[in-house]
């Protein structure tokens, strides 16, 4: 009886010792699985507002609407073109949010810098029931191209937006391209923000050029 009750005990904790074992090893790669998706999540990058030229007069409120933006860039990931009819996705690279946003959040803070007399918003952060002017941006390209270069395609929209004047405004379609400093992401998405800081130059002309309320 003794003999059986020993080999029981025996049995007893090869089992324990094999299930704590177990439990050790699912642990454990439960830890390398966690660690591995902790490697592969992507780096994410915003853009940022560049100063301008500071101008005088523009209408009082300005609505930055939301871009539009095309299919092929409306995506988390930063889009590089890699080749002839190519189109490629940085790897390891995201934008911290909806590219159309970031866009017109980011022309929302440029013009302000550039139009300091003027109240400006972006799409749904309106926090005024009526708007005198209006920017409208539609991008087709934004981007690194096979060069290397970081390169914009926009058109851009300027109107009024007073039920007393008829619609006057200001329409361009704008091509801009520039070299990075560096062959990193960030200095892709330095030279995206300094692009957009042209565009927000050109487009604060519009602004003033435009008709004052009657």
């Amino acid at each position: 009886m003794r003999k059986k009750a020993f080999h029981s005990e025996i049995s007893l904790s090869r089992r324990i010792l094999f299930q704590r074992l177990l439990g050790m090893g699912g642990m454990i790669a439960t830890g390398t699985f966690l660690e591995a998706c902790s490697n592969n999540s992507p780096t994410y990058y915003t853009l940022s507002p560049m100063p301008g030229k500071i101008l005088s007069g523009g209408p009082a409120i300005i609505e930055v609407r939301t871009p539009s933006i095309a299919s092929s860039l409306d995506r988390d990931r930063i889009v590089s073109e890699t080749g002839s009819y190519q189109l490629g996705l940085t790897s390891g690279a995201a934008w911290s949010e909806a590219l159309n946003s970031m866009i017109g959040r980011i022309t929302a803070l440029n013009l302000s810098q550039r139009l300091p007399n003027s109240r400006i918003f972006a799409q749904n952060q309106a926090t005024f029931t009526q708007s005198d002017a209006y920017v409208e941006l539609d991008i087709s390209r934004f981007n690194k191209d096979s060069k290397g270069n970081a390169v914009v395609t926009a058109s851009i929209a300027v109107h009024k937006a007073n039920a007393n004047v008829a619609l006057v405004g200001h329409n361009q379609l704008l091509n801009l391209e520039n070299a990075p400093k560096g062959s990193s992401t960030s200095d892709l998405v330095e030279t995206l923000s300094a692009l957009l800081g042209r565009i927000a130059d050109i487009t604060a002309q519009y602004l003033i050029a435009l008709p004052r309320r009657s």
